[in-house]
């Protein structure tokens, strides 16, 4: 889970203008494996609901809740994910807004047929580490050049708050992770459910980055979850 009183310090800080995490959904049912959809209307597990709500929990311990606006890729499980953090925060029907940024096709994303492609005749966990090693696109743009373009839809994004909270998918977090991080994600080594990037605009207009997770020091996910 995020470590929200870190985040909150940090974005309260004199030196601070800006705080945007951007994390994938909470746990979800498996995704068949012929689904093309990707499990576009998949909701959330009850362990996925109750991690989110434990997360607004969190969110709102650290204090100011009323600070973050939600926002998420079109899909079912990044809506609800987004509206259970802020049910959890006392926010319950705060508003959700849709991004076609950080949804699929999105920024990541050339050709949705075509990464389906790949999948299927590489394997799953194959060809993302294919992918991730900048062997392969395989419908993808490559990581330099989605990670540029993220970066760019975050400076100049109006999230209609001064922190907030986007929730997304982990093929679009692993590497834009990797890529500002230096961190090397691989099947072995993946992004967990609400796991993701903290990013802290800084008076000057540049950006620290933040992996957040449980424990910083040992972290280890499975890549199919």
């Amino acid at each position: 889970m995020i470590d929200w009183r870190e985040c909150a310090a940090r974005a309260a800080a004199p030196a601070a203008r800006r705080c945007v995490v951007m994390v994938r959904h909470a746990e979800r049912p498996p995704i068949e494996e012929n689904d093309p959809t990707y499990g576009e209307n998949l909701g959330l597990t009850d362990a996925g609901r109750a991690m989110a709500l434990g997360c607004g929990r969190d969110l709102a311990a650290a204090g100011r809740p009323a600070d973050w606006a939600f926002h998420a890729s079109r899909y079912r499980r990044t809506m609800l994910t987004a509206a259970t953090v802020a049910e959890g925060a006392g926010r319950a029907g705060a508003p959700v807004s849709p991004s076609a940024e950080v949804s699929l096709p999105g920024l990541w994303v050339l050709d949705m047929a075509e990464t389906y492609r790949s999948y299927r005749a590489y394997g799953t966990a194959e060809f993302t580490d294919m992918f991730m090693r900048g062997e392969a696109t395989g419908g993808y743009r490559t990581i330099p050049e989605s990670t540029r373009l993220a970066m760019d839809w975050i400076r100049r994004a109006d999230f209609g708050a001064r922190c907030a909270l986007v929730v997304t998918h982990d093929i679009f977090v692993a590497p834009f992770l990797q890529e500002l991080g230096g961190v090397e994600f691989r099947s072995t080594h993946w992004i967990g459910f609400l796991q993701g990037a903290a990013l802290f605009e800084r008076a000057d207009g540049s950006w620290d980055v933040d992996y957040c997770v449980p424990d910083k020091e040992r972290w280890r996910n499975l890549f199919l979850q």
